[in-house]
């Protein structure tokens, strides 16, 4: 075993925001990531508000001219970045490797189980064929929606509730030849929502993730979301492992659409987008009770930030809030174990109205409505 420390589980921005925080403060803390170090992973575009990112740039002892150069998505025509006057389309790729810079991360870790009594407190991840024990001060599970951490305390409802709303979204990403670049679609450079289309009461999105002039490549994201009928209960309750394998039921989709105008025509067709990837989105949205917030830093010393604690349905804040969570957190934390719950949790009082506020967003962007299903 090694000396305690603050351990983190999950490299996602979450958990990398908060370890440079307590970096800069001379705070030790190890990274434990689930899959293997991959540079190319989460290549795609996400936007941050100004207010979220700039609190971040003193810690990371930047400009923010400096920051948008490195991560932000630059328009190909203009060289402009994707902003306007409150928000900023960043490639995710390129924020989480500024945000690796000079962390202890470890992939390519499993975690297998936390033990907690008292002071003695320990987790225990699986390292390909071996196991790993290290003792904790402090334990935070940053690790996403599917939050093993989370798993690992046991909650289950009211205390904690992951609901699957009620909407059909598909996502695919393409790339393309900046020469061979379909009329209009450059309009999904110039704001950070992209360009939208609606046809047959189908909300049909693309947004820009990254112009890579040394290859003259362009990349973009698209998305097509409904309000799901009840003919759609058996895509709202698939697996998680099915995201991937439903890709068909996009392209079915996309076939029943009819006559679409520029550039939908030529990012939503049938015969292109069988080389994307394709995905099916499910649309969670959770909130963790504050009080179990309280009791697990307390009694446990685990504290959970980000989607492990309240997930949002895509678009939402989710990003925004992740690193809110770990700059707040880090205000609130010590090396000798110590977090102020309480003070924490009185800080991101908005946890709550931030979960209205989105499936209200979402319920706009999808007037006909559906049932809630849950999970």
């Amino acid at each position: 075993m090694s000396p305690k420390s603050i351990r983190i589980i999950g490299a996602g921005l979450s958990g990398l925001a908060l370890g440079q925080c307590l970096r800069r403060v001379n705070i030790r803390t190890v990274i434990y990531e689930r899959v293997k170090a991959n540079p190319t992973r989460n290549n795609y575009g996400i936007t941050l508000y100004k207010s979220t990112y700039k609190p971040l740039l003193d810690t990371l002892r930047m400009t923010e001219d400096d920051f948008c150069r490195q991560v932000g998505v630059h328009n190909p025509d203009s060289g402009a970045l994707v902003s306007d006057d409150q928000r900023l389309r960043v490639n995710r790729a390129a924020l989480t490797s500024l945000l690796e810079s000079n962390l202890d991360i470890r992939f390519g870790h499993k975690l297998n189980n936390i033990t907690s009594y008292g002071t003695s407190r320990c987790v225990t991840f699986q390292n390909g064929t071996q196991d790993l024990t290290e003792d904790f001060s402090i334990l935070i599970g940053a690790d996403g929606v599917h939050s093993a951490t989370r798993s690992q305390l046991n909650l289950s409802k009211p205390v904690f509730d992951l609901e699957v709303l009620p909407y059909i979204v598909f996502n695919g990403k393409r790339r393309m030849v900046y020469s061979n670049l379909p009329p209009g679609l450059l309009d999904c450079f110039t704001t950070p929502n992209g360009i939208q289309h609606v046809q047959n009461g189908v909300l049909l999105s693309i947004k820009a993730d990254f112009w890579n002039p040394d290859k003259q490549t362009v990349a973009v994201s698209y998305t097509l979301s409904r309000a799901a009928d009840k003919a759609d209960q058996a895509l709202l309750d698939r697996n998680i492992s099915d995201a991937e394998t439903l890709a068909k039921s996009f392209v079915d989709e996309v076939a029943t659409l009819g006559q679409l105008p520029a550039p939908f025509d030529s990012i939503f067709n049938t015969d292109t987008m069988s080389e994307d990837r394709l995905l099916h989105w499910l649309m969670r949205s959770s909130l963790i009770d504050g009080k179990v917030v309280q009791d697990t830093a307390l009694n446990h010393g685990v504290i959970l930030l980000g989607d492990a604690a309240h997930a949002q349905p895509i678009p939402g804040n989710g990003a925004n809030l992740a690193i809110a969570d770990a700059l707040e957190a880090a205000k609130h934390m010590d090396a000798s174990g110590k977090f102020d719950a309480a003070a924490f949790l009185e800080a991101r009082s908005d946890w709550m109205n931030g979960k209205r506020e989105n499936e209200r967003a979402l319920k706009a962007l999808h007037p006909d409505g559906a049932r809630k299903a849950r999970i």
